[in-house]
């Protein structure tokens, strides 16, 4: 169970100070020592400015990443991206997608960027009384993603179209990640993965079956991959699972109701789920009845990130309210997602954000 009230999904906006920094870096004008000196600067900044506004747990803001998920993916060997530009709404973005190029594994003895980033975002954390530092990383199911159903690779050069295998070699990857993160002093891990809204869109649906698969074969995949990843995880270890519908630079990416993959993600041993409700799009709450009477925290997700309109307090109470009725008193409150999934951020300013912020920490009085 996930012993919270209240909780962040954990990217904020970044500062123009890493922006800058990190365009000098990548065209060659400053060393990487430069853009970590000013990365560090702004998360310890970051780590005080939550504990100020009343967050108990924290994180680094994102700040060291491009990508919400793929600069954790690089973390394994066998494991790369391809570059793209797409055009969305007459603007061209740059876009990377995963790709498996060998055998998937994580070597605890190698330097790992993500572990180091766990570590300074642990020891700013440390200078606050009650407060905890919560790691967030993206999900197994996202190489799968992104590599058979994304970029619509089915062979692979050290597997072949050997699928269950590339499942078990991800599984022991990713428990060898999580067991490094906790003897380095993680406690609590939110993984996010979006992968489960992939198949709950109609149009993406139709993408996975043009590949000549099924949407029943995916999520097979995803729970069994899910499943085999967080064996043996240690019994302390809090570990939570966000899935929203996409964000990208404010913009949702897939739409549908939860109903298909409530009944599955249920089961997997997390303990607790961050969803994403702060909008009609989601549905009802009634697919996740299935989590009343067990173990596991639902955190719903009822500010929006994306949306720079405020919520009110009491919009907020009575939606809780609601979602209390169907899943009980087993029951936390949270944004729909992070603020910033890529490093371009969402369409609201730093000010809208912290008001968010104040509002959620607000609703205290009756979670």
């Amino acid at each position: 169970m996930l012993d919270i009230k209240y909780d962040i999904v954990g990217s904020f906006l970044r500062p123009d100070t890493i922006k800058k920094a990190r365009a000098e870096y990548f065209n060659g004008d400053i060393e990487l020592s430069a853009l970590r000196a000013v990365e560090d600067k702004e998360i310890s900044d970051l780590v005080d400015k939550q504990a100020a506004h009343g967050l108990k747990f924290v994180t680094d803001g994102e700040f060291r990443r491009r990508w919400w998920h793929l600069d954790w993916l690089k973390e394994f060997d066998g494991f790369t991206t391809q570059h793209f530009e797409k055009e969305r709404g007459g603007v061209v973005h740059k876009i990377e997608l995963g790709c498996i190029e060998g055998k998937i594994s994580y070597d605890k003895n190698k330097n790992h960027p993500e572990i180091d980033a766990w570590n300074f975002l642990k020891q700013c954390a440390e200078k606050h009384e009650d407060v905890e530092a919560k790691k967030a990383i993206s999900g197994p199911n996202m190489i799968l993603v992104d590599h058979y159903l994304q970029l619509g690779i089915k062979d692979t050069p050290y597997y072949g179209d050997d699928i269950e295998a590339v499942i078990d070699d991800i599984a022991s990857a990713y428990q060898a990640a999580i067991q490094d993160l906790y003897d380095n002093g993680c406690r609590y891990l939110q993984i996010d993965d979006t992968s489960w809204t992939y198949l709950i869109d109609d149009n993406f649906i139709g993408k996975v079956e043009s590949l000549g698969y099924t949407k029943e074969e995916v999520l097979e995949w995803f729970r069994k991959v899910t499943s085999k990843s967080l064996e043996n995880k240690p019994a302390d270890l809090v570990i939570g699972n966000h899935f929203c519908k996409g964000n990208f630079k404010g913009n949702p990416l897939f739409s549908g109701h939860y109903d298909s993959v409530a009944s599955i993600i249920s089961t997997l041993p997390y303990d607790g789920f961050f969803v994403e409700y702060d909008d009609e799009r989601s549905g009802s709450f009634d697919p996740w009845k299935v989590l009343k009477g067990t173990d596991k925290t639902f955190v719903v997700g009822l500010i929006s990130t994306k949306n720079p309109k405020m919520e009110t307090h009491d919009e907020i109470k009575e939606r809780y309210e609601n979602a209390k009725a169907v899943v009980g008193d087993n029951i936390a409150l949270s944004p729909q997602c992070g603020f910033a999934s890529v490093e371009e951020g969402n369409t609201i300013d730093e000010d809208i954000q912290w008001k968010k912020i104040d509002l959620l920490v607000s609703c205290k009085d009756f979670l």
